[in-house]
C-alpha cells in the first residue's frame, strides 16, 4: 500500500489523491481540528501509485517570468463588493466572456466553505479564512474541459498546484492563486457559527467589508435579521486567525510562501500601495496581481479600458505572505486541545475559547 506521507504535517488536504484514485480507496477524513487527511482502505487499494504521483507536496516547478501590477476596477459596484481592487472579478469576467466557467470558494447553506464550479462569481468574492473542501470539483472541471470550456481555478497556492498536478499542463485551465497566509480550522469556524446562531440564524458573513473605506478591515454579519459590523481584529474568530493560531499544520512550513510562484495569476491585497502608488491609497482597496505566463500578462494588459493597471517591480509588492510561512505560536496546541474538548452538545466551549484566544 502506498505511503502518502511520513509526516502528516506536510499534507495540504488538497484532495487530489482521493479524486484520482480509480478504485475509490482513498477517503478524506477530518481530524479534531477539522482538517481533512486522506485515509486509504487497504482492501480496495490496487497500489497503482496514482495518489503518490499526483501529490503536489512531492513536486517542484521551474521559475517563470513574472510581471507585477497594481489593479483597480473602474466599476464602483464591483470595487465595493470586492476585498481589494476587484482583480478576481476582472479575470473571472474575462474567462466567462470566452464561454468559460469559474471554480472558487463559497459558503454553502450551512456556512461550510466549499469550492464550486459556476458562472456566478458573486459568492466567490471576499475571502473565507477557512480551509475549503474541493468536493467533486475535480470531476466538474474535467467535464467542463471535455466540453471545450475554459476554466479559471482560484484558490490557495497548494490547491492550484494540486489541480494543475491532477490535470497536467492543460491549456484550457487558468490558475489564480491567492496571496495566502494559511487556512483556518474548519472545526473552530463551525463552532463559531453555532455560537453566533444562539441569537438566530446566520444569514450572511463577510470577513472583509468595505463600508468604512478602511481597506476592508471590517467584519459584518447578520444573525436573526440583525446586522453587526465590527473592526476586523475585534471579531474573535478573525483575531485568532490573524494571530496565526488556527492554521493547518502544513501552513507553518508552506513551500508556497514565496514571491516566486508559477501560476497564471497570483492575486491579493496590495499592501504598501501608499508607497508605490499614493494616488490609490484611499482605503477603497487595490489588488496586487502577479502574472506568471504570457497569456495572463496579455490578459491583464487588455483590461486597461475597464481598470486602472499600473505595472511595478517586485520590491514594491513584498509582504509577509510572499516571503515566509506563518509561525505556529506556543498557544496553538492549547487552542486545538480546547477545540477538541467537546461538551454534551457536541461543540467545544466556544465562548471561553473566543475570550481566551481571541482577545
Amino acid at each position: 500500500m502506498p505511503e502518502l506521507f511520513s509526516d502528516r504535517s506536510k499534507c495540504f488536504g488538497c484532495e487530489a489523491c482521493s479524486a484520482c484514485c480509480p478504485s475509490g480507496a482513498i477517503k478524506m477524513v477530518a481530524d479534531a481540528e477539522g482538517f481533512a487527511y486522506p485515509v486509504i482502505d487497504a482492501s480496495l487499494c490496487t497500489e497503482c501509485g496514482n495518489c503518490v504521483d499526483v501529490c503536489p507536496a512531492r513536486k517542484s516547478v521551474s521559475p517563470c517570468e513574472q510581471h507585477f501590477f497594481a489593479v483597480r476596477t473602474l466599476s464602483e459596484d464591483v470595487l465595493y463588493k470586492s476585498t481589494s481592487g476587484g482583480a478576481f472579478s476582472l479575470i473571472a469576467d474575462a474567462i466567462l466572456k470566452i464561454g468559460g466557467v469559474v471554480c472558487g470558494a463559497v459558503y454553502d447553506e450551512d456556512f461550510n466553505v466549499v469550492h464550486i464550479v459556476s458562472e456566478d462569481i458573486a459568492p466567490m468574492r471576499k475571502p473565507k479564512y477557512v480551509q475549503s473542501s474541493l468536493g467533486n470539483c475535480y470531476d466538474q472541471i474535467s467535464s467542463a474541459v471535455k466540453d471545450g470550456r475554459p476554466v479559471l481555478f482560484t484558490g490557495t497556492p497548494c490547491q492550484c498546484d494540486a489541480v494543475r498536478s491532477f490535470f497536467g499542463e492543460d491549456s484550457s485551465i487558468y490558475y489564480a492563486a491567492l496571496v495566502c497566509r494559511g487556512v483556518g480550522s474548519p472545526a473552530l469556524w463551525k463552532d463559531y457559527v453555532k455560537f453566533l446562531e444562539k441569537n438566530g440564524p446566520l444569514t450572511s458573513y463577510c470577513s472583509r467589508d468595505k463600508r468604512r473605506a478602511d481597506d476592508a478591515h471590517t467584519v459584518a454579519y447578520t444573525v436573526g435579521g440583525s446586522e453587526t459590523a465590527v473592526q476586523y481584529l475585534s471579531d474573535p474568530f478573525s483575531r485568532i486567525y490573524a494571530k496565526e493560531l488556527s492554521l493547518r499544520p502544513s501552513c507553518y512550513q508552506c513551500p508556497y510562501a514565496t514571491i516566486d510562484k508559477t501560476f497564471d495569476f497570483v492575486i491579493g491585497d496590495f499592501w504598501g500601495v501608499e508607497k508605490a502608488f499614493p494616488e490609490l491609497a484611499d482605503g477603497r482597496g487595490t489588488s496586487l496581481v502577479i502574472t506568471g505566463s504570457a497569456r495572463s500578462y496579455q490578459m491583464i494588459l487588455s483590461m486597461k479600458e475597464s481598470a486602472v493597471i499600473l505595472e511595478t517591480d517586485r520590491e514594491h509588492v513584498k509582504q509577509p505572505a510572499l516571503e515566509t510561512p506563518a509561525k505556529a505560536g506556543m498557544l496553538r496546541r492549547f487552542l486545538m486541545k480546547d477545540i477538541a474538548a467537546k461538551g454534551p452538545d457536541g461543540i467545544c466551549d466556544i465562548a471561553a475559547i473566543l475570550k481566551k484566544y481571541g482577545s
